[in-house]
């Protein structure tokens, strides 16, 4: 469990001046690790993961604009999809 470095999220995709939609792709995540998404976000509705390697398709967990990855991914890349309000 730790704080993904810069090196690890990449901002795939987003898209929204109001509500705001965000595609990341993670790179060595596993279950437990966290990343910041507040340069996107103000407020996080939603979100959900689907890892490259394995079967996992989960709904993610947050507090505020920090991602929590669910249970499954062991040193991973993943696909992390949020939903919510745009950030500045």
């Amino acid at each position: 469990m730790a704080q993904l470095t810069v090196n690890q999220v990449y901002v795939a995709y987003q898209d929204g001046n109001c509500g705001r939609t965000a595609l990341y792709a993670l790179k060595n995540v596993t279950a437990g690790d966290t990343f910041d998404a507040a340069a996107q976000f103000a407020t996080i509705r939603r979100g959900g993961l689907i890892n490259e390697t394995g079967s996992t398709i989960a709904a993610i967990t947050f507090t505020g604009t920090v991602v929590t990855i669910p249970a499954g991914p062991a040193a991973d890349a993943v696909w992390v999809l949020l939903v919510g309000v745009a950030g500045a």
